[in-house]
């Protein structure tokens, strides 16, 4: 007796099934990619508000202390205070004169390292940050900042941070994230009576 071989059909519903899987596949990955995406980006932009704020602040603090010997010691505590946790990825803090309310950071700044260009900024980086027993001034002192009333300098902060990437996605790099915040010396602040 002969037997008929046996073939096997495979439904509709079988292909559709892998189709679909292989479509969630595709969709799941893009999907995954772009909530990594946004919450690194979120991340930045928070830490981007934090470093916004903090150099503001040290701004209106050297606004405030003007020609104070601890002038710089007073903006450096103040945007450690802004930073809060943020503060441990602060790389470096440049003081420096502007010429005006939208003043750019004078030639030799950008890269300058402590103590600074003299007569035009000083710089901070991490290892002056706790040292505020033994505080020593960087190169644009703050004896030298004029706060007459018609002459008063602008004082900026600019400050700099490294933030890591959060979920290592896209690698295990950083954001460089900085800012700078201008303000004028307040007349007569931190002189002596």
């Amino acid at each position: 007796m002969k037997t008929k071989p046996m073939c096997h059909h495979h439904s509709g519903a079988d292909n559709e099934r892998g189709a679909a899987l292989v479509e969630f596949a595709l969709v799941a990955t893009f999907l995954l990619l772009l909530c990594f995406g946004i919450f690194e980006m979120g991340t930045a932009w928070s830490k981007s508000q934090l470093v916004t704020q903090a150099a503001r602040s040290g701004a209106r603090s050297g606004s405030q202390t003007g020609q104070n010997i601890a002038s710089d010691e007073a903006i450096v505590q103040s945007v450690e205070a802004a930073l809060g946790n943020s503060g441990t990825n602060l790389e470096r803090i440049v003081i420096y004169k502007a010429t005006d309310p939208n003043g750019a950071m004078p030639a030799g700044c950008e890269t300058a390292v402590y103590p600074g260009v003299a007569g035009l900024c000083s710089v901070y980086d991490s290892s002056h940050y706790a040292n505020y027993g033994a505080w020593v001034n960087g190169s644009w002192p703050p004896g030298s900042r004029a706060n007459e009333l018609n002459a008063a300098d602008f004082v900026a902060v600019r400050v700099e941070i490294k933030e890591p990437m959060q979920t290592g996605f896209f690698g295990n790099g950083t954001f460089d994230i900085n800012d700078t915040a201008i303000m004028r010396i307040e007349p007569d602040a931190g002189s002596s009576p």
